[in-house]
């Protein structure tokens, strides 16, 4: 294949300057002896360059450039002095070309702008077809599911909007449950306190009861050892009493 190209693009090479092949009296066997394989990519990107160039696209001076490209590749690539003679033997062929070539281009009539042919029908069908085709692989499906989607969204909204009675009649539940829960907490908070008050209050009476008991007992028994303690007394003054009479009086009375 890649040496059918080559042909090919010698071939062209010769298509394009035939007058300059004229002009220089190079046979048409020494242009197209380009040598390797290896060396045929050059003479190919020179080949097109040159084809561009009769066809108005490329300028001289990039079919120049182009060349002297092809011939640094050349000599970087080259190992063999061969080589080296081939390649500059076609640089010399197409450098003498050039201004065959430079006269037949400005012989040639130039584009216009507003040329048709069919391309331009074939691109508006490729337009079409790629327009209808993704009409119906992406926008169509895409549509779909955004409608779905606002459907979805609008019959959620419209469903709460209806659920707006029944949210307020749980709310006015909830509100009267919180109130009952309430009432029944004071209530219990109320009771608590009355029971915790009377225990007490009994438990104090209780206490109270207890105490004046053992109080009254207290000074029951503080009664009874001052009588008890009185009578010791009175029986021991009178003992002394008896005692120091006998002493004092020689007799008794």
């Amino acid at each position: 294949m890649a040496a059918m190209a080559a042909m090919a693009s010698s071939s062209a090479v010769m298509a394009v300057v035939p007058v300059g092949i004229r002009s220089t009296g190079l046979r048409s066997s020494q242009v197209v002896n380009i040598g390797p394989v290896g060396k045929r990519a050059a003479i190919e990107r020179v080949a097109r360059k040159a084809i561009e160039v009769r066809a108005g696209v490329a300028s001289l001076s990039e079919l120049e450039r182009s060349v002297k490209q092809a011939i640094r590749s050349v000599k970087d690539a080259a190992s063999q002095s061969a080589l080296m003679k081939q390649a500059s033997f076609l640089a010399i062929n197409v450098l003498m070309v050039l201004p065959a070539l430079a006269e037949e281009v400005e012989k040639e009539p130039k584009g216009k702008i507003f040329d048709f042919n069919l391309t331009l029908p074939i691109i508006a069908v490729q337009f079409l077809l790629l327009m209808v085709a993704l009409d119906n692989i992406w926008f169509k499906p895409v549509a779909k599911v955004m409608d779905s989607r606002d459907e979805a969204i609008r019959s959620k909204l419209m469903g709460v909007r209806d659920n707006s009675g029944e949210i307020k009649n749980l709310q006015n539940e909830a509100e009267a449950i919180l109130k009952a829960a309430r009432i029944e907490t004071t209530e219990a908070l109320a009771k608590t306190k009355r029971e915790t008050a009377a225990m007490l209050d009994e438990k104090l009476q209780e206490s109270r009861n207890r105490i004046e008991k053992e109080l009254a007992q207290s000074l029951a028994n503080l009664d009874e050892q001052k009588e008890e303690t009185l009578r010791s007394l009175d029986q021991q003054v009178q003992a002394l009493s008896d005692e120091i009479l006998s002493k004092v009086l020689p007799f008794k009375v």
